[in-house]
């Protein structure tokens, strides 16, 4: 607090002393969104500017515009044969040049035609191919939602139809979904959950390892998925990291409850087109820790992640890039060494646990213009994800005995190469394959009391292809198809999944989509390896893959500028499920844990259904809302074939998502941002405690025949965001304040027998959360 004090009163200073910048530049590349071949001569216009300001493109593709005025900028790009796009409310700092990439889509109206739509929704997605139940985010949203805390994961609780399981993690259940459905994937390849603190099975973990910074415009989706996306089923992240600035070197700084964090990026050599973009953060506890700070109590946290992106453009090779995305973490308790203190038996004051975490995803990216209908992008990739965690107990001769040790390290090298062609302006075809060789290993031991050990170890290899063809019949109606197939050589399963959408305009400010498919996910490898020491052969090796049928019906309509609304019903159907062979009501849909020791088979089933709207006011005039509604039904059934309420079933969510800048200073070249954001969902659903039963027993008991007929009490939390950015002449400064959980509601985790009082007792999340940051950009 002291150091973010300091800065923020020298900063203070330094805008006194310094004059204030004129503008600043803007500057891209325009190219085909289909062929991604440089459209030459394209006009990049600065709309409103006395006088107008604007350019074209080179031989490249590329443009730079001088001198473009502080604040809220909007930019039309056109081009002869393509539909024009207008990129709307572009926040111009003085820190940092603006980078603008834009793709143009080709018209497939004749030129005598007059195209009158310009406007580029700023939600609609990334990839051209998905239609439904996808949108779009970027920096500036991550950065500007309330308590998203510049992650990707919380920054989706403001769409509809997704829920949090818990404050404590940043894990999201999507429409009902179970959160192993979600899929992840980093410049197109797959990788493991990206946070720190994550155990394998047991715990999300609850900071992202991915850095805002570097954070490019990349897409949600919550069903219905393009054929490209596999091994997924309740949803699909698709991350793409931004490149730095090829014309200047800049720098971020900047300071947080998080942690400490430093970017940079530009070109290696001035006049040159390869660049670097690098972002390293170091944990704001870990960093007292390691100058020796003493900040009290027992728990102790640390962390460090480094974030890289470069890029090497070629003449006649294509463009090479190297990414890396990559975390440690480790936390922990220090027992009680006071005898006086213990109680008697066993006292959780007597442990001591240490957790390491550590997390990995780096590859090649090559991207070659065949010609001006194909090109070809192919990345290769590894990717690791680990962590150790050991419980031990403090005898009383005051040595440490461990009892619980727990072990996974899962690492896979991946290969992804995507063909792209484009016949004509109506015709495009993309098709590709994945190459995944995964290598796993879990030790699961208990070296006292129990004396049990379960093991995991071996590897496998997971193939991907697919095909998918978009048909634009005219300019209001797209017609697209496409096939996913899998093969898992651990289990010898193969899986081929139908895909199809359309998109209609079928008036001025009206339109439909629809979109449905086959979908599977496989486990966790630990599910199909997993042996118990000492007992031979392996317990769920042929596990099949869990499937689902999605069918998602969308209506949008903007009824003013700048305002939407958009509503979808879906329907899922999932079969295959992993159940016990024996009658209950298990399903792997509710299942938290990273493997089973119990036989399965996949004869179970469930189904999701529901209804979401949505109204938003994109950013223009300095403000925007979001405001949703979502009611849902997800049900199950286990081997004993009784339909239930899953694990997910809140049956409602609602948010509102909402800010307002207001532009002081001269010319308003300052900001101040007011950002909030309401949550409330239906509780998570629990199986009620028997308290007569426990009582009796001495432990907690449930009411096995009434399975998630309980329910936690329901969630609701407000968020605050408060912002201050100051542009000086060569650097921008930022002061933030994110106030999570504004009115300190304890919301309700779960509930717990408590044999002391021979009650059952709620337990409660987290309260009022102030976190202060501030940020340099030069």
């Amino acid at each position: 607090m002291k150091l973010q004090l300091t800065l923020f009163f020298f900063f203070l200073m330094l805008s006194i002393s310094q004059g204030q910048n004129s503008g600043q530049k803007v500057h891209g590349t325009v190219l085909d969104q289909d062929t991604k071949v440089p459209l030459i001569g394209a006009t990049v216009i600065i709309l409103n500017s006395d006088p107008i300001k604007g350019t074209s493109t080179d031989i490249d593709g590329r443009y730079v515009i001088e001198n473009v005025p502080l604040g809220r900028q909007d930019i039309l790009i056109q081009y002869l044969g393509y539909e024009p796009k207008t990129i709307w409310q572009i926040d111009i700092g003085s820190g940092k040049e603006v980078v603008v990439d834009v793709e143009l889509l080709e018209s497939t109206t004749e030129l005598n035609e007059v195209v009158i739509e310009a406007k580029k929704d700023p939600s609609s997605p990334n990839n051209e191919m998905a239609v439904v139940s996808t949108r779009s985010f970027s920096l500036e949203q991550s950065e500007r939602f309330a308590a998203s805390m510049n992650d990707p994961g919380r920054m989706a609780l403001s769409f509809a139809g997704v829920n949090l399981t818990d404050d404590i993690t940043n894990e999201i259940s999507i429409r009902g979904n179970s959160p192993k459905g979600l899929l992840w994937r980093l410049e197109g390849i797959e990788i493991p959950v990206p946070n720190h603190f994550n155990i394998e099975g047991l715990y999300a973990g609850n900071v992202s390892i991915l850095s805002n910074n570097l954070l490019g415009t990349s897409d949600f989706s919550t069903g219905a998925f393009a054929a490209e996306y596999g091994n997924a089923l309740s949803g699909v992240y698709d991350l793409r990291l931004r490149t730095g600035n090829e014309r200047k070197r800049e720098y971020t700084v900047q300071v947080g409850f998080l942690g400490i964090e430093a970017s940079a990026e530009g070109p290696f050599v001035k006049g040159k087109r390869s660049t670097y973009l690098a972002n390293y953060r170091y944990s704001t506890l870990g960093l007292f820790k390691a100058v020796g700070t003493d900040l009290g109590g027992d728990l102790f946290t640390s962390f460090q992640d480094l974030n890289l992106k470069l890029n090497f453009p070629t003449r006649k090779a294509g463009t090479f890039s190297v990414f890396m995305v990559g975390g440690l973490s480790s936390a922990g308790y220090e027992p009680e060494r006071d005898t006086t203190k213990w109680r008697s038996g066993w006292d959780q004051k007597r442990v001591e646990e240490d957790y390491q975490n550590h997390f990995i995803a780096t590859g090649i990216g090559h991207r070659y213009i065949i010609n001006t209908q194909n090109y070809v992008h192919t990345t290769l990739a590894y990717t690791r994800a680990g962590n150790d965690l050991t419980h031990s107990y403090l005898t009383d001769s005051l040595t440490l005995e461990e009892y619980w040790k727990y072990q996974v390290n899962n690492s896979a090298i991946r290969l992804s190469t995507q063909f792209n062609t484009k016949f004509n302006s109506k015709h495009h075809l993309r098709y590709g394959l994945n190459y995944n060789h995964l290598i796993f290993s879990l030790t699961d031991m208990w070296p006292t009391g129990w004396k049990k050990e379960f093991r995991a170890i071996g590897s496998g290899n997971f193939f991907q292809t697919y095909i998918q063809h978009k048909f634009r019949i005219n300019g209001n109606l797209t017609f697209l198809s496409g096939i996913h197939t899998s093969y898992f050589d651990v289990n010898g399963k193969f899986a081929l999944e139908p895909r199809l959408a359309l998109d209609w305009k079928f008036a001025p400010n009206h339109k439909l989509s629809f979109g449905a498919g086959m979908h599977s996910r496989q486990e966790s490898l630990a599910f199909y390896l997993i042996q118990e020491e000492g007992t031979p052969g392996y317990i769920n090796r042929y596990l099949d893959n869990s499937r689902a049928i999605h069918l998602v019906l969308g209506y949008d309509f903007k009824f003013f500028q700048d305002f939407s609304l958009h509503t979808e019903i879906y329907y899922q159907y999932l079969y295959g499920i992993p159940v016990r062979t024996r009658r209950n009501g298990f399903s792997i849909l509710n299942d938290n844990e990273a493997y089973e020791t119990k036989r399965l088979v996949n004869n179970g089933i469930g189904t999701n259904y529901g209804l979401e709207l949505t109204i938003e006011k994109s950013f223009s005039k300095n403000y925007y809302f979001l405001i949703t509604g979502s009611f849902y039904n997800s049900l199950y059934q286990g081997s004993d074939q009784i339909w239930r309420n899953t694990r997910y079933n809140g049956n409602y969510i609602t948010s509102v998502t909402a800010g307002k800048d207001f532009r002081v200073g001269k010319n308003g070249k300052h900001l101040i941002g007011v950002n909030a954001k309401f949550f409330y969902a239906g509780g998570r659903r629990i199986t009620p405690i028997d308290l007569e039963a426990s009582i009796a027993q001495g432990e907690e008991v449930h009411i096995e025949s009434q399975r998630f007929e309980g329910r936690v009490d329901d969630y609701l939390r407000l968020d605050v965001r408060l912002r201050f950015k100051h542009n000086l002449k060569k650097i921008a400064w930022e002061v933030s304040l994110d106030i999570q959980n504004v009115t300190n509601r304890l919301n309700e985790i779960d509930r717990r027998y408590d044999p002391a009082s021979q009650s059952i007792v709620k337990r409660h999340q987290q309260g009022f959360i102030p976190v202060l940051r501030f940020r340099v950009e030069f």
